[in-house]
């Protein structure tokens, strides 16, 4: 039986690409996944596009495969499949390995990218997680889509997709929902246990990550079991109901065949709320190699700003991204900068024995200009802030004009944990002396740069093109072919 089912496959994936807008479809749905692998870049990678790629995306197949199942029966078809000296489980089985083939491809268009960001950056854990997260979501959704195209056996085409994208909305605003409800430890209650009627909810706990919140399930075997039985049960309902509940054109279940597949449905839904795993009291494994980044998104900003060399303070000052407003740096690229320190002594005030210490972490190397330490105190320079803007003075007043020290240094970014949105924090720390007292004053200011991999968005972008060009040209050769 073997060698019918390979037949019927081999040409019901043939008719899958043979339409007309088959392969520009499925350039379009590749170019936008790689133009958001690119842009994603810019950002952090593994956090955005990971997200949405290997996670939601995914979901997708649940009205893909609805429709994809249901279509035969609204076109007719499948009228010719229960006459034809053809098995029908032959058709259906063929019919599947044609979706699991689409979600393969699927799988292995996210795989340039993916490339070019370990080359970079490696294999955290949040992307070996990934790894396993798709695979298992996309054949969670082939077999839900597949049993919702199986049930709707009308005329019209537009049912099971509907039906699908309705059942992927729910799914997939469950996984932030249940990441919530986590974080606010409240899994356990009644509605953190309605999130796990997602299979990608389930999937993530069984293995044991988390993308927002600080905790995971202690033990998994329950929602292991709750997911086979989702998984296993739609694909199994499916056959069954196709096999045995229903003719040529319409139902042809008994009474008790009709209380079975109401009975299925329900215990699917209801096993892994009632049955999975919610006792949230194991910590999360880090998901990525960033650092731990303390004291930088105070909403009070901080006393620095970086311009480029000679540059002047911008408009809006100070925010703790010093380079929020520019192209991020490159990592192990050296940058010339210029940075600001805005002192809290009023221009009236003269500072003496100013030394200023500059610090990078976490992979910031960070070298100012001897000469400008040496003689900061001698070059400084005034600004005037607008009202209630500026920085407060000894005594608690805000300064309208105050002094700024200038001083040149080089910035060079090590050791990025992503391809984008890489922020090294940087410490200064200043002592002063104002004429007229004896005490020393110190000043600490913390703020942070933003980095990038210089050279991944032209590294991403030609990855994520590879395919789309393929399916591109391919669509190209058919059209010429066939109009």
């Amino acid at each position: 039986m073997a060698i019918p089912v390979v037949t019927l496959y081999l040409e019901e994936l043939k008719a899958t690409m043979r339409g007309r807008f088959a392969w520009l479809g499925a350039a379009v749905v590749l170019l936008a996944v790689g133009g958001l692998a690119t842009v994603g870049t810019q950002d952090t990678w593994l956090d955005g596009y990971g997200i949405i790629a290997y996670g939601l995306v995914p979901l997708m197949f649940i009205p893909l495969a609805a429709g994809a199942i249901a279509s035969p029966r609204a076109n007719r078809f499948v009228e010719s499949i229960f006459t034809a000296p053809v098995e029908r489980r032959d058709w259906l089985t063929a019919k599947i390995l044609v979706l699991v083939t689409l979600a393969g491809a699927y799988y292995v268009a996210l795989v340039p990218m993916m490339i070019v960001y370990a080359a970079h950056v490696g294999f955290p854990l949040l992307l070996s997680k990934f790894l396993a997260w798709t695979p298992g979501t996309l054949l969670a959704s082939i077999g839900v889509g597949t049993l919702i195209g199986v049930l709707f056996i009308g005329r019209s085409i537009a049912a099971p997709p509907a039906t699908g994208v309705g059942v992927l909305l729910a799914y997939a605003g469950l996984v932030p929902l249940q990441e919530l409800m986590v974080a606010q430890a409240n899994g356990a209650t009644r509605t953190g246990h309605l999130v796990l009627l997602s299979p990608a909810v389930l999937l993530k706990n069984a293995l044991g990550f988390t993308l927002v919140a600080g905790s995971i399930p202690a033990t998994t075997g329950a929602t292991w079991v709750s997911l086979l039985v989702v998984v296993i049960g739609a694909f199994a309902l499916a056959v069954w109901v196709f096999l045995r509940a229903q003719g040529v054109e319409t139902w042809e279940a008994t009474r008790r065949q009709r209380w079975i597949i109401a009975c299925a449905i329900v215990a699917m839904v209801l096993l892994p709320v009632v049955v999975a795993n919610t006792n949230y009291d194991t910590a999360a494994p880090h998901p990525t190699n960033a650092p731990a980044i303390r004291g930088l998104f105070a909403r009070a900003g901080t006393s620095m700003a970086l311009v480029p060399p000679g540059g002047q303070l911008p408009a809006r000052c100070c925010g703790t991204i010093l380079n929020r407003d520019a192209w991020p740096f490159g990592t192990d690229e050296r940058t010339e900068q210029d940075l600001l320190l805005l002192l809290p002594v009023d221009a009236s005030q003269r500072i003496t024995q100013l030394q200023i210490q500059i610090a990078g972490e976490n992979g910031l190397k960070a070298t100012a200009d001897a000469n400008a330490l040496a003689g900061a105190a001698g070059h400084l320079e005034t600004r005037t802030y607008a009202t209630d803007m500026g920085p407060a003075a000894a005594d608690g007043h805000r300064v309208v004009t105050g002094w700024v020290a200038r001083v040149p240094v080089t910035l060079e970014p090590k050791r990025p944990w992503d391809i984008g949105g890489d922020r090294y924090p940087l410490h200064v720390t200043a002592t002063y002396s104002v004429a007229g007292d004896d005490h020393v004053r110190s000043l600490s200011a913390r703020g942070a740069i933003d980095a990038q991999v210089s050279s991944a968005i032209y590294e991403m972008g030609i990855a994520s093109a590879v395919l789309p060009l393929f399916c591109l040209g391919t669509a190209f050769v058919r059209w010429r072919r066939t109009r």
